[in-house]
C-alpha cells in the first residue's frame, strides 16, 4: 500500500508549528537535500586528482583517460533520463534516499576497481546517480522552499556541488602523497550515508502530494515548511494549476511553453560548453602545462579553486534573491567571456602558473556567480508542476550531454588546436550565452511557482 493511501480521506487539521521552528525546518531540509548536490560536486570532480595517478596505475592512453572521465558523465545522462519518470512515479523524497545509496555502493566499487573495465563499470552508475541528484535535489528543494527565499535555498545546491568539489581537490591532495587514488573514490560513501538518513526524517513535496491527490498531507508539510495561514491558499492554487495542465508532455508545445523548453535547454547547454568542466576536470593537468612542477602542486592549486568556488558560492546565495537571476546571469556571462579571453592570452604569452592561477580562478569566480546556480535555480523554476520532473529531466539530459562533449573531447581539442585557441573557442560561446540571456531569459524572483507557470501561459496568449 502507497504510505499515503489513508491521507485523502482525512478531515482534521493538520497541526501547527512555531515560526521559528518552522523555517528551521524548511532550512534543514534544504540543507540535508543539498548534500546530493555536494555529493554530485565531489564525484564528478575527485578524477581530476586520482586521474594522474589512475592512468599510471592502468596504463592508459589519452583515448581511453577521455573514456575514464567521460564514462560518468554517460552514466549521468542515463540518470538524467530516468529521473523525471522516478521524482514523478516515486516522489523526490525517495528519489533521493534510492540515490544517496547507489553513490555509497557504487563510489566504494570505484575505489576497489582492479582495471579500466570494472572501474568504467563503477564510474558508470555513479555516473546515474549524479545524473537523478542533478535534478532530483534542485527540483524537492524548490518545491518545498517559500517564495521569497527559493532562490536562495535552491542556490544552496550549487554551494554544496562547489563543497563538494573543493572538498574532492583537497582530499585529493592530502592523498597525494600516497597516490592513494581508491580512497578518493572510495571516500563518497560517507557524506552518502549521511543523506541516506538525513532523508529519512524529511517530508514529501507538498506539490508532488496534491498532484497524486494526497490533500491532506499535502497541507499537511505546507504547514511543517511554514506556511502557517497561508498553507490553504498556496495548496490552492497548486491544486488550480494542475487542473488547467494537459496530460503528458504535449504541454511543452504550447506557445509560451514552448519559450520555457527553450530557455531552460538553452541555459543547459551554455553551462556546459563554455568550458567550466575543463576546469573541473582537468584543472591539475591544465595547471602542469602552464609551469607547475608536480602532480601534488597542482592539485593544490586545483585545490585554491576549489576554495573559490564555495566562497563565491555562499556570495551567489546571498545576492540571488535581491538582485534577480537575469542580471547574475549578463554579469555572469560577461565575465566568463573575458577570463577566457586572458586564459588564451596566458597560455599564448607563457605568462606562468601562478598568473594562469589567477586568470582560473577569475573564471571561476564569474562562473559561480551566476551561470552555475542560477541556471539550476530556473530549471526547477520554470516548468508546470505536473510535468516539472519530466520537463527538467528535458532540461538536465542537455546539461549532461553536453558535459559529455566537452570532457571527452577537451584532451583532443587541446593537442589539435592548442591551449589558447581552446580557450578562445569557449569565450566565444561565453558571449553566445549572453546574446542569448539578455533576449530570453525573464525574471523570476520573488514569484511562486504557479505565477511563473502563469506567466508562460500568459506569454503564449500574447504569442
Amino acid at each position: 500500500m502507497n504510505q499515503y493511501s489513508s491521507m485523502g480521506t482525512e478531515t482534521t487539521a493538520p497541526a501547527k508549528v512555531s515560526s521559528a521552528s518552522s523555517r528551521l525546518t524548511v532550512i534543514l531540509t534544504a540543507a540535508v537535500a543539498a548534500l546530493g548536490g555536494a555529493i554530485f560536486g565531489y564525484d564528478t570532480s575527485v578524477i581530476s586528482g586520482a586521474m594522474l595517478f589512475l592512468r599510471r596505475d592502468f596504463n592508459l592512453t589519452d583515448v581511453q583517460l577521455e573514456f575514464a572521465v567521460g564514462i560518468a558523465l554517460a552514466g549521468a545522462l542515463v540518470g538524467a533520463a530516468f529521473a523525471g519518470y522516478s521524482t514523478d512515479r516515486w516522489g523526490r523524497r525517495w528519489t533521493l534516499i534510492l540515490t544517496a545509496l547507489g553513490f555509497g555502493v557504487f563510489s566504494l566499487l570505484s575505489g576497489l576497481a582492479v582495471g579500466l573495465i570494472s572501474f568504467s563499470f563503477a564510474r558508470f552508475f555513479v555516473g546515474v546517480c549524479i545524473g537523478v541528484a542533478s535534478l532530483t535535489v534542485p527540483l524537492y528543494i524548490s518545491e518545498m522552499s517559500p517564495a521569497r527565499i527559493r532562490g536562495a535555498l535552491v542556490s544552496l545546491n550549487q554551494l554544496a556541488i562547489g563543497t563538494g568539489i573543493g572538498v574532492a581537490y583537497f582530499v585529493d591532495y592530502a592523498l597525494a602523497s600516497s597516490e592513494s587514488w581508491r580512497w578518493m573514490f572510495a571516500s563518497a560513501v560517507f557524506p552518502a550515508l549521511v543523506l541516506v538518513i538525513g532523508m529519512f526524517f524529511l517530508p514529501e513535496s507538498p506539490r508532488w502530494l496534491a498532484r497524486n491527490g494526497f490533500r491532506e498531507k499535502a497541507l499537511e508539510n505546507f504547514h511543517r515548511l511554514g506556511r502557517g495561514d497561508e498553507a490553504e491558499a498556496e495548496l490552492a492554487e497548486v491544486e488550480s494549476t494542475l487542473k488547467e495542465e494537459q496530460e503528458g508532455l504535449g504541454i511543452l508545445l504550447r506557445p509560451g511553453f514552448r519559450v520555457a523548453v527553450l530557455v531552460g535547454v538553452g541555459l543547459a547547454i551554455f553551462q556546459q560548453i563554455t568550458g567550466i568542466n575543463t576546469i573541473i576536470y582537468y584543472s591539475p593537468a591544465i595547471l602542469q602545462m602552464s609551469g607547475y612542477p608536480s602532480a601534488k602542486a597542482a592539485i593544490l592549486a586545483a585545490a585554491i579553486i576549489g576554495l573559490a568556488n564555495i566562497i563565491v558560492a555562499i556570495v551567489a546565495i546571498a545576492v540571488v534573491d535581491r538582485v534577480g537571476r537575469r542580471f547574475m546571469l549578463l554579469l555572469s556571462t560577461a565575465g566568463m567571456a573575458v577570463a577566457l579571453a586572458l586564459i588564451g592570452i596566458a597560455f599564448r604569452q607563457h605568462w606562468g602558473g601562478t598568473v594562469m592561477l589567477y586568470v582560473v580562478i577569475a573564471y571561476c569566480v564569474a562562473f559561480g556567480i551566476g551561470l552555475g546556480p542560477v541556471m539550476w535555480l530556473l530549471i526547477s523554476e520554470i516548468y508546470p508542476t505536473k510535468i516539472r520532473g519530466k520537463a527538467m529531466s528535458l532540461a538536465t539530459l542537455s546539461v549532461w550531454g553536453s558535459n559529455w562533449l566537452v570532457a571527452v573531447t577537451f584532451l583532443t581539442l587541446l593537442n589539435r588546436a592548442g591551449p589558447a585557441n581552446t580557450f578562445w573557442l569557449y569565450g566565444v560561446i561565453s558571449v553566445a550565452a549572453f546574446v542569448f540571456c539578455y533576449l530570453f531569459v525573464p525574471e523570476t524572483k520573488g514569484r511562486t511557482l504557479e505565477q511563473i507557470e502563469h506567466h508562460w501561459l500568459h506569454f503564449g496568449e500574447k504569442g
